[in-house]
């Protein structure tokens, strides 16, 4: 009896071991550390590490460092976040869950859901001789980001000099700032003390980006973050510069989604040379969730549309607050340079010349005469915001959504060591009417929470 029950016990380990040879195999090229290059539209190029694990069922999770939220949060909010949100389980700031794993050749297919604070993503792979390689892909299929690496089981934290890159971005900042008055003020101080404190606890690139992140957005001011930017392969570059959609709604309305007003002048002239040859009566203009660009397609876009010369507003460089405590008058105001380019070059140019600039826009032929609507949500930021205040309050367009996000400035990107890159506000911005758009953001004509705008428009407003 008891050779008997030897030999069943035998049998079994033997049976066990030869079904689970495949996937022990697979396991042996997929579990374990990775030396990862992530560039993604929302968190940028960073280095960091993922650590895959995997079951014989064909599933794999993989995480970023757990427990680093804690070096961010601080003990007490990690906890919460933790609690009340998905977003930092087991405290890493990036996860792939949902996994599976199955083989083709020599090669790993892997797919999942990429998860971070910032958003989720589908996420689809391949290992081939210990390297990976991955797409991030929203619903729509539209690649967001990318992911490039090596199984390195050797990890020695951290992986760069981080308190060194803090220091030189804060150097960098005092230096460029658009007033120097905002590093007198209590959260200036605050976010210096505690960045750079918790510099000395970061242990990879995503750390130091959402720290530097997190910590900025109690500042009162935008356009401020510490990133890793990397030059584009062309197929990423072509992902990127979809900007402008047109599409007719009727034959006498159509829709035009702007994702971006990081395109060209060329560009937005061409589709608003669609626009009139096809006569449409109504424009509908979409600006959710667009975070702004250059001001050369967005003055591009306004001069087809306005129907007289607008003054928008003006930028206060440091140069200005160097010299004076408040906003100019009127008479100083007349005083100032005039920009009405649509050109990014020459703007950046002026801003750094001048102690400020006013900004007017010209009409230019051939223009958009129809009824105008635009769309906004608390997304709608940075270059939008000045057109949508300018439309608004020359009753040129009706104002459809949520209140823009308050976020105008201009933003430069200056090169740091180590192929960092700080982006930091070099001049603020007024309305002509006083308005700093910056914190504050514009309000809609009809606000609208839950309601579908483009559906309200067709039905309520375009007869």
């Amino acid at each position: 009896m008891r050779y008997k029950l030897q030999y069943i016990i035998l049998t079994i380990f033997f049976t066990t071991s030869c079904n689970a040879q495949n996937p022990i195999e697979s396991n042996s090229q997929i579990d374990g550390k990775w030396n990862i290059k992530l560039n993604s539209n929302d968190i940028g190029t960073v280095n960091t590490i993922l650590e895959f694990e995997s079951s014989i069922d064909g599933s794999f999770t993989a995480w970023t460092r757990k427990g680093a939220d804690r070096n961010i949060l601080g003990f007490w909010k990690s906890t919460l976040a933790r609690v009340f949100t998905k977003d930092f389980k087991n405290g890493s700031l990036i996860r792939i869950t949902d996994g599976t794993v199955t083989k083709r050749q020599d090669t790993l297919v892997l797919s999942g859901i990429f998860r971070s604070a910032m958003s989720n993503y589908y996420f689809n792979g391949e290992i081939v001789n210990n390297k990976i390689t991955a797409e991030l892909r929203d619903g729509k299929k539209v690649r967001k980001g990318t992911i490039s690496g090596f199984r390195s089981d050797d990890v020695v934290y951290p992986l760069d000099d981080y308190p060194a890159i803090v220091s030189e971005a804060l150097d960098s900042t005092k230096n460029r700032i658009y007033n120097r008055d905002v590093l007198n003020t209590k959260e200036w101080k605050s976010f210096e003390k505690s960045i750079t404190k918790k510099s000395r606890k970061f242990q990879d690139d995503l750390e130091l980006v959402f720290g530097f992140f997190y910590l900025a957005s109690d500042l009162p001011f935008s356009h401020f973050a510490l990133t890793k930017i990397e030059e584009l392969n062309e197929a990423e570059k072509s992902d990127k510069n979809q900007y402008l959609f047109l599409e007719e709604k009727t034959n006498n309305t159509a829709l035009l989604t702007i994702k971006s007003f990081s395109g060209t002048s060329t560009e937005v002239d061409s589709v608003f040379s669609e626009i009139i040859e096809k006569k449409y009566e109504n424009l509908i203009v979409d600006l959710r969730n667009n975070s702004g660009g250059t001001v050369e397609a967005g003055m591009a876009f306004a001069r087809r549309v306005v129907d007289t010369t607008m003054t928008g507003g003006f930028f206060l460089t440091q140069n200005w607050f160097n010299q004076n405590n408040d906003v100019p008058d009127s008479n100083q105001l007349e005083k100032l340079p005039v920009f009405s380019e649509a050109n990014y070059d020459l703007i950046i140019q002026g801003i750094h010349q001048e102690i400020g600039l006013v900004l007017k826009v010209e009409p230019q032929n051939p223009l958009y005469k129809g009824n105008l609507f635009i769309i906004t949500n608390s997304k709608t930021a940075s270059t939008c915001e000045p057109i949508v205040h300018c439309l608004k309050n020359a009753n040129r367009a009706t104002i459809i959504g949520e209140k823009t996000a308050g976020a105008m400035l201009n933003g430069e990107r200056f090169k740091l060591n180590r192929d960092f890159s700080l982006y930091v506000p070099t001049a603020d911005y007024y309305t002509i009417d006083g308005l700093r758009i910056d914190q504050n953001g514009v309000t809609p004509n009809i606000e609208l929470e839950s309601e579908d705008p483009i559906e309200y428009i067709m039905k309520q407003l375009i007869k």
